[in-house]
């Protein structure tokens, strides 16, 4: 059975995305990049997973993936066209710019503009983000699955079992364990939102954006707070 983030992963986790995202809008961050590399673990937890081979052998594996919230369905269609429009008006800028220096600049206004889309839609404050954001899924995209050189080891795991742990930890003290499943996106409104959500950063060129990439909706249902501290060590908290 699935269940939603508990408030105490949220408060480290989501509110904290919110909070920098209003900071780099405001202009409010400096060029301290390695409080922005600390910031980025909320972002980059380690995805786990593992299938029994035919010998009856255990192969595990791991890898660092960005992840992602996802709102619920009914708001999926409305958001995703906001951010496909986005999209192209990057392609627009870049057409314009002609120098190095345009490029650059027209990089920095699509990428603000595609921030203030996040912070309107998917980063909320806490009774809006209740009403809209699904609580029991996170996201995250298989971008390894068109690069030839790639092991593949997650995608080719998970068409034998779709059990998997989210493990995120943030030096020096805080660890969460997501313990779920995996649902499989190639042709649906979470496929689009997804590659939506991760193209509204990222500029991706137009042919690009046709193929897109396969999606993992991890659903939530357990939720252990990891962190070195006499009451977690491991504490089940949803």
């Amino acid at each position: 059975m699935v269940v939603a983030l508990p408030q105490q992963f949220l408060n480290w986790n989501y509110y904290p995305r919110k909070k920098m995202i209003d900071e780099l809008l405001e202009g409010r961050i400096g060029q301290d990049m390695n409080a922005f590399f600390l910031e980025s673990t909320r972002h980059n937890p380690a995805l786990c997973t593992a299938h029994r081979r035919p010998d009856g052998s255990i192969y595990v594996n791991a890898k660092i993936v960005g992840i992602g919230y996802v709102l619920k369905e009914s708001y999926l269609s409305e958001t995703t066209e906001d951010l496909l429009r986005h999209a192209e008006s990057g392609d627009s800028l870049l057409a314009k710019a002609a120098t190095s220096q345009e490029k650059t600049q027209a990089m920095r206004e699509y990428q603000r503009n595609g921030m203030q889309l996040l912070s309107k839609h998917i980063y909320l404050e806490p009774e809006e983000a209740q009403q809209r954001v699904d609580l029991t899924k996170m996201s995250t995209l298989e971008l390894a699955l068109d690069k030839p050189h790639s092991s593949k080891h997650t995608w080719n795991i998970v068409q034998e079992n779709r059990t998997a742990c989210l493990l995120f930890y943030r030096p020096p003290s805080v660890s969460f364990e997501l313990h779920g499943f995996l649902d499989i996106h190639k042709d649906d409104p979470y496929y689009e939102f997804v590659n939506a959500v991760h193209n509204a950063f990222h500029y991706t060129p137009p042919e690009r954006r046709k193929t897109k990439w396969p999606v993992y909706i991890f659903n939530i249902e357990e939720v252990y707070n990891n962190s070195p501290a006499a009451e977690n060590f491991g504490t089940k908290i949803a």
